[in-house]
């Protein structure tokens, strides 16, 4: 084993990879504790020792180079306040993935993350006792990158996409909203000018609590910070912990106050981790992804067309109409 991690937010302090800081080199993180001893019969030499490119783990950007080498992965920005639900939703939307939900027309195909899935996930599963447990809060890491999470999935037609979450802690965004250029605020920085779509997250519990006030404020600061330089980045706004009943009232002066902003694509769910009505709760976190993937698909420029076959051109008048060279 190469070493140790001191972070106590680390998923797999034993593991040989850096996922906490996402760096290459094991030495250069500032959390690595290297072996005080090697084994005599051993031939590795550390200093020379890189992690490996998969371990299931949730990804550092070095692990996103191995994924994005081949196509261009979708990145969703989960955005939001410290315990506005953001990590449940995850855990929910892996939950219902698993036991056969799908996100439009579709299914989980993989996932290169498996072991960060199920570190969240577990807190959602079935127990013996019956009562729901709610994933911890994640750990705040203040100024370095977001843990991502990797989900591939693929329709009836074999097409596939790859899909790649953020798992940020909402001090992040906390910090973002009163100082864009804070320390503290790097990696809600990186969300913003990296990923391709958005859900923002607004917690009804808390806007059902006395501290209503400061929940307003912080969504709308948080809104007005990801719709700078949005341009056609869907926009999804989640009222998370929706079976908790808030007044429409309170929606109202939100949803005006997010429409200040230009936005090409917007669109609210209500979501819980709690099935609701007819299940609508847990149907609106699959269909909250479906919206994102169907607006940015909309968004991509058209293939030109190409003909076949010009008279006047020397090389295109080998082929036939039907494509076939002729002589």
């Amino acid at each position: 084993m190469a070493g140790k991690c001191k972070h106590p937010g680390c998923p797999d302090p034993d593991n040989i990879g850096c996922n906490v800081e996402g760096h290459e080199h094991l030495h250069d993180c500032p959390n690595y504790i290297p072996e005080e001893s090697v084994s005599e019969d051993s031939t590795v030499d550390e200093d020379d020792y890189y992690r490996i490119p998969w371990t299931g783990n949730s990804f550092g950007l070095i692990d996103l180079n191995y994924l994005s080498a081949s196509s261009k992965p979708i990145l969703i920005g989960i955005t939001g306040v410290a315990s506005a639900g953001k990590t449940s939703f995850l855990a929910a939307l892996f939950c219902l993935l698993r036991n056969g939900h799908k996100i439009g027309d579709y299914s989980f195909a993989g996932s290169l993350t498996l072991s960060g899935w199920e570190n969240i996930a577990w807190y959602l599963s079935w127990k013996s006792n019956g009562n729901i447990q709610f994933p911890p809060h994640t750990a705040n890491n203040s100024g370095r990158m977001p843990g991502l999470l990797h989900l591939a999935i693929k329709d009836k037609s074999g097409e596939k996409k790859d899909l790649v979450f953020t798992d940020a802690p909402g001090e992040w965004f906390d910090y973002w909203r009163t100082n864009i250029n804070s320390e503290n605020a790097k990696g809600a920085k990186w969300i913003h000018e990296n990923c391709d779509s958005f859900l923002l997250f607004a917690d009804c519990e808390m806007l059902m609590s006395p501290r209503r006030g400061i929940a307003k404020q912080q969504i709308n600061a948080v809104s007005d910070r990801l719709t700078e330089n949005l341009n056609d980045r869907p926009f999804g706004l989640v009222w998370s912990k929706s079976d908790v009943e808030i007044k429409e009232e309170t929606k109202n002066q939100i949803r005006a106050h997010i429409k200040l902003n230009p936005i090409s694509h917007f669109m609210e769910f209500t979501t819980s981790v709690k099935d609701g009505e007819n299940g609508i709760f847990h149907q609106n976190i699959c269909d909250s992804i479906d919206w994102l993937i169907n607006k940015l698909d909309s968004n991509k420029n058209a293939n030109p067309e190409i003909n076949v076959y010009k008279q006047e051109d020397m090389f295109l008048s080998k082929r036939s109409i039907n494509g076939q060279f002729n002589g």
